[in-house]
């Protein structure tokens, strides 16, 4: 097993493919950038007026230095992504999952780079901390997927803890909680799951649904212990996930909780479940409580056009006991959707998600949940080609 340090000294050499490094912008943000974005975000400036100041500074001060664009290198391959579109975008959608508080944060931290002596390098830090330690959480490939070992846990013993096995149990209430108040159906398709009660009945085609999150898992996860690179990434992600969208959670303790309960998550088919995950559709609320529009990016996803999902509580219509009443099931956050719209569109407009896709390509079988770990295994396919190149160099030597 690799130490914290071996794994610090593998990030560092993944990074070095970068324009910026992850761990370099996030000790600026942490270090330089927090104290003034508290300051700003404290006074009694107008937001409107932090708004204007703070786009003004993006389009003359950002947009023309080549740093606003984040670059990934390596052989013939080369990704960007444009950090001012990114920080134009998180200006543009915050308001509608995190209102004027969440709107507040993101034109603060834009106008506390103001502060510090190169403006354009902390523009560039911040806005690689965006990419790196918010936007690319949600797109990891396992964001989604249950880590009952891993989880705010640095055991490693086999036998589980108190905490653990809670977490097991949550987890499974939560998957048998969705699928009774969303009826056993997929809230978008209609479609049934083989595990109805009454699927015989009913004789419709039956397939297998998913209870799924609709804030992804990996927000929570960390790998290693308390002083490991990966439990520090996931405290920025933390400070940003709570700061953007006003979430009430005090630690990542009680964002485990919230991630793990029926609030937030829907029972949907196999594919609608892998485009949500995806981003290429988010829910629109309505003016109707709990009845969202659906949109999506892509004309050719297999979801029909104009759909309007509904959600109310169906867990009573499946009692166990004809004579004693179900207990009721919590229908989904709005504002949980709203986060899932806002940061789907974020990823869109700017690009952002092609370009994590693109990062995230060639290590599918990784179980990679953070920037910090993706920059880990970069640096140690590095480190084994230079092994590799230097050994092969020694024997052609020998042998001439």
């Amino acid at each position: 097993m690799s130490s914290d340090s071996d794994d610090d000294s593998l990030e560092s050499m993944g990074a070095a493919l970068t324009s910026c490094s992850s761990q370099t912008s996030a000790k600026i943000y942490e270090e330089k950038l927090k104290p003034v974005i508290d300051a700003v975000r404290n006074s009694k400036t107008p937001l409107g007026e932090l708004v204007n100041a703070a786009q003004k500074i993006v389009t003359e001060k950002f947009a023309p230095d080549s740093r606003s664009t984040y670059t990934y290198e390596r052989g013939s391959e080369r990704l960007s992504v444009r950090l001012d579109k990114i920080m134009s975008a998180m200006l543009t959608y915050v308001e509608e999952c995190g209102g004027d508080s969440g709107k507040r944060y993101v034109a603060s931290a834009i106008l506390a780079c103001t502060e510090v002596e190169d403006v354009a390098k902390a523009l560039e830090a911040l806005g690689t901390t965006w990419l790196t330690h918010f936007l690319f959480i949600f797109k990891t490939r396992n964001s989604h997927r249950n880590r009952d070992d891993e989880r705010l846990s640095e055991s490693e013993f086999s036998t589980p803890t108190v905490a653990q096995t809670a977490s097991h149990h949550r987890k499974k209430s939560f998957a048998e909680d969705v699928k009774k108040r969303d009826g056993y159906k997929c809230v978008v398709t209609g479609i049934i799951s083989y595990e109805h009660p009454r699927r015989r009945q009913l004789n419709q085609v039956a397939v297998a649904l998913e209870s799924s999150h609709i804030l992804c898992r990996a927000l929570g996860n960390f790998k290693g212990g308390l002083t490991s690179q990966s439990f520090k990434s996931a405290l920025i992600t933390f400070d940003i996930l709570v700061n953007f969208t006003g979430l009430l959670v005090k630690n990542l303790e009680d964002l485990g909780d919230l991630i793990d309960h029926p609030t937030n998550g829907m029972l949907l088919e196999m594919q609608t479940h892998s485009g949500f995950d995806r981003f290429k559709w988010y829910l629109q609320k309505t003016d109707k409580d709990d009845v969202y529009d659906l949109k999506k990016f892509e004309p050719q996803l297999l979801i029909p056009e104009n759909v309007r999902v509904s959600f109310e509580d169906h867990a009573d219509d499946f009692r166990s006991n004809p004579d004693k009443r179900e207990r009721a099931v919590d229908l989904p956050k709005p504002h949980y959707f709203a986060i899932h719209a806002a940061i789907a569109q974020i990823l869109h407009y700017t690009k952002a998600g092609q370009f994590i896709d693109g990062l995230l390509r060639n290590y599918q079988d990784e179980d990679i949940q953070s920037f910090s770990e993706l920059e880990a295994v970069i640096g140690e396919e590095l480190l084994t080609e230079a092994v590799t190149e230097a050994v092969t160099k020694s024997l052609h030597l020998g042998n001439s």
